[in-house]
């Protein structure tokens, strides 16, 4: 009988648009956001990372996210182990991990040690491919100020 192999691997892909806004000027335009003057594109990437398929950090059952408490000392989201972490904001304060609480307006701080690499807005979300690399800190997510956070993240091994 033939051995089943798995493979794990996360594809993911970013994009940015640079905006200029432009105020309304009577008799010549009426307010309106253009892409940049000097960057004139739409910026993206993307990968798939390799990864071994352990959830270490944050995760979904069955199909329901498992929110993770974004305090002012911060919840885990990976380590020198992770090879792929993918965090995000919720945009609502913490309730319990299968249930949301009210809406936030507080920003969520994504720190490597004591180093904040991310500042996330109420609904907006990072990917980190890390490829095997060792980042020697433990990565969290943190409340700036306010409320305890509802995170949804995954760090994988």
């Amino acid at each position: 009988m033939a051995t089943i192999v798995e493979t794990h691997t996360v594809e993911w892909a970013v994009s940015a648009t640079p905006k200029v806004s432009l105020a309304n000027t009577d008799g010549v335009n009426t307010p309106t956001a253009t892409i940049h003057e000097n960057i004139r594109k739409t910026l993206g990437g993307s990968g798939s990372a390799t990864t071994a398929g352990a959830i270490d950090f944050g995760g979904v059952t069955d199909g329901n996210p498992n929110y993770l408490q974004g305090t002012t000392a911060g919840v885990s989201i990976g380590d020198g182990d992770s090879t792929f972490i993918w965090v995000k904001h919720t945009g609502y304060q913490w309730s319990s991990s299968s249930v949301l609480g009210t809406i936030s307006a507080d920003n969520l701080h994504i720190k490597v040690g004591s180093e904040i690499c991310a500042v996330l807005k109420p609904g907006e979300g990072v990917v980190f491919p890390l490829h095997g690399a060792q980042s020697g800190s433990a990565w969290k997510a943190c409340k700036a100020s306010g409320t305890d956070i509802a995170v949804e993240a995954i760090g994988l091994d």
